[in-house]
């Protein structure tokens, strides 16, 4: 999922926990898509859409102050909620910076090898 845009609470300062602002998320979750891929059938296959709308869910309920917050229970979700073994999470915020395109984190987490799933 690549540049899942979505208006949020998130910043330190008080004018940013009062207004919406955009941030973008995307994620790569690593799973074996063998079965898939072999009988072409969405069972076998990971949900984006799933993914995606409990991923905007989270960041608009979630009103973090940064980033790498957001990033961090957006990995802990996805790890805990589909059958993959890895997620690399990227959150940007376009409007952080007025001479940047935006400020952002990438994470990479793994499932904890007692976790099931």
């Amino acid at each position: 999922m690549r540049g899942l845009t979505i208006d949020v609470i998130i910043g330190v300062h008080p004018w940013e926990r009062e207004n919406l602002q955009p941030v973008k998320i995307s994620f790569a979750m690593a799973t074996d898509t063998r079965i898939a891929g072999r009988e072409d059938v969405i069972e076998h296959a990971l949900d984006y859409a799933a993914a995606s709308d409990r991923v905007a869910a989270l960041a608009r309920e979630g009103k973090f102050q940064l980033v790498e917050t957001l990033a961090e229970h957006v990995a802990a979700l996805l790890l805990r909620e589909f059958a993959i073994q890895r997620v690399r999470v990227e959150v940007e915020k376009p409007q952080a910076v007025k001479e940047a395109d935006s400020v952002g984190v990438s994470i990479e987490r793994r499932r904890s090898p007692a976790a099931k799933g």
